[in-house]
């Protein structure tokens, strides 16, 4: 159906008012008081009349719809989005009502160049040929930078640009992968940029594509590959300046998802520092230049020696002060410690002298003094008692007693010892002896009891009952003399003759 198969009402002005119904041209009789020459003139038209005319004009002359290229210029949102599009050579005013922006997808600013479509009208309250507006799109770059807006929104919506999941890089890295084109600049600003800094540090380079339809897929590749390895702890993903077509292969998803599925940290610095894609919003760090990514990526080992003496120095310094506090610390410590043992020793040489003292009233010697001065006190009193006692009674009866006690007791003695005397008579060697009977013994009074243990020329003792005879053993076996072990007990010591 034709936009303008009737007439369309007219547009709000630019601050949103409706535009007054238009009045309806007026006759020529209704001319009064023209002068002859007019009279025979066309009649002169209101100024709506003419507005119609021009209106109907441009509905007859023009396509229903019409695509207009152009540059945005003096861009207005208001509600509706008032703007003028402009060439070298001619200035278009325009207006796109709130129904059709929201199927843009986009706002424009000024210098942005589109593709405007829809329906040119004259619009009589401001006397403006207006185009106004259905559908607008970006033209080259524009396209582009609208599909990265809608990128962008995306994969924030995924979450892919929260700080909290990004991961921390490593202080000392010992390996970094460098992610770009073997041949191209920002390889060799990186690499000089980490000898100067880090030359301790290896570097792995990953050869990759970084612009055409084919770079993305390889650049995921190469992350996916370096993500499994255990000896890289630092990743690089770089590549100079170009336009925004030359870097798109950085905005595209499965570039993004590849770093946002790397467990290896990654620093992303893609084209000049105003340029920003997804894959450095993605990454763990963003740097504005390769070089600025190598400095990111790898400590400088001038200012690791200087921070190095630095903190030597405020080691050094640090153990004076703590090796003097615990200096003085020890000592003061040692002072209480010592006077502690001096109040100890001092408690104990107190408690030495009262043990000492309990002591010397406890001693055997003091104590059989104080019992014999208690002895004696008592053996006197006891004598004067029994002086006393005997002195009131008739001594000859006790005496009696105690001469009739003492001979009992001297009888009863003898009487033990003559049975002493007989026992020892009848069990003694010497009644043996003297029966006849001899004992022979080695010179150092061990009894013989067998030929065997005699050697020739042993010197033997033999006792008999009223003395001893020495004499030269002249038989016997020779063999080695026995152990003394388990022989006989001395029964008499030959020195006793």
């Amino acid at each position: 159906m034709s936009l303008f198969s009737s007439p369309p009402p007219d547009p709000p002005d630019p601050e949103g008012e409706p535009a007054p119904r238009t009045r309806p041209p007026f006759s020529a009789a209704r001319a009064v008081g023209a002068p002859p020459a007019a009279r025979d003139a066309p009649a002169p038209l209101r100024v709506s009349q003419l507005a119609a005319r021009i209106n109907e004009a441009l509905r007859a002359g023009l396509p229903a719809q019409v695509r207009v290229i152009g540059e945005i210029s003096g861009f207005r949102d208001r509600t509706h989005w008032y703007f003028s599009l402009k060439d070298d050579a001619a200035l278009l005013s325009c207006v796109m009502f709130a129904s059709a922006i929201r199927r843009a997808g986009f706002t424009p600013e000024d210098g942005t160049e589109v593709v405007a479509a829809g329906r040119v009208e004259h619009f009589p309250k401001w006397g403006k040929t207006q185009l106004y507006v259905e559908t607008l799109e970006p033209v080259g770059a524009g396209a582009l930078e609208l599909r990265y807006r809608k990128l962008v929104e995306e994969i924030r919506a995924r979450g892919w640009f929260d700080e909290d999941r990004k991961k921390p890089l490593p202080r000392f890295p010992r390996r970094i992968a460098v992610v770009t084109a073997a041949t191209g600049a920002a390889l060799q600003d990186v690499l000089d940029t980490l000898r100067r800094r880090a030359p301790f540090i290896d570097v792995l380079t990953a050869d990759v594509r970084v612009q055409g339809d084919r770079a993305a897929p390889d650049i995921a590749r190469a992350l996916a590959r370096l993500g499994k390895r255990r000896d890289v702890d630092l990743i690089i993903l770089t590549r100079g300046g170009g336009s925004i077509e030359d870097l798109w292969a950085f905005n595209e998803p499965v570039v993004a998802e590849a770093i946002v599925r790397c467990p290896i940290p990654l620093i992303a610095a893609i084209g000049h520092e105003t340029d920003t894609t997804i894959a450095e919003l993605v990454a763990d760090l963003r740097a504005a230049t390769p070089t600025q990514a190598a400095v990111r990526a790898a400590p400088d080992a001038d200012a690791l020696l200087e921070q190095l003496d630095r903190a030597e120095g405020r080691l050094a310094a640090g153990l004076h002060r703590s090796l003097d506090r615990l200096t003085s610390d020890l000592r003061a410590a040692e002072g209480r410690l010592l006077a502690i043992k001096r109040a100890r020793l001092h408690r104990a040489s107190d408690q030495l002298h009262r043990l000492a003292a309990r002591l010397a009233r406890r001693h055997p010697s003091a104590v059989y003094a104080a019992r014999r001065t208690t002895l004696d006190d008592l053996e006197s009193r006891l004598v004067r008692t029994v002086r006393r006692s005997i002195l009131a009674k008739d001594p000859l009866p006790l005496r009696r007693r105690l001469s009739a006690a003492a001979a009992g007791r001297v009888r009863d003695q003898r009487a033990r010892l003559a049975d002493l005397e007989r026992l020892l008579a009848t069990t003694s060697p010497l009644a043996a002896l003297r029966r006849g009977y001899s004992i022979t013994m080695t010179e150092s009074g061990r009894v013989l009891r067998s030929a065997e243990g005699v050697r020739a020329g042993d010197p033997l003792i033999t006792r008999l009952a009223d003395g001893t005879i020495r004499s030269t053993a002249t038989g016997g076996r020779r063999r080695p003399r026995p152990r003394t072990e388990g022989d006989a007990p001395t029964l008499f010591d030959p020195a006793d003759d």
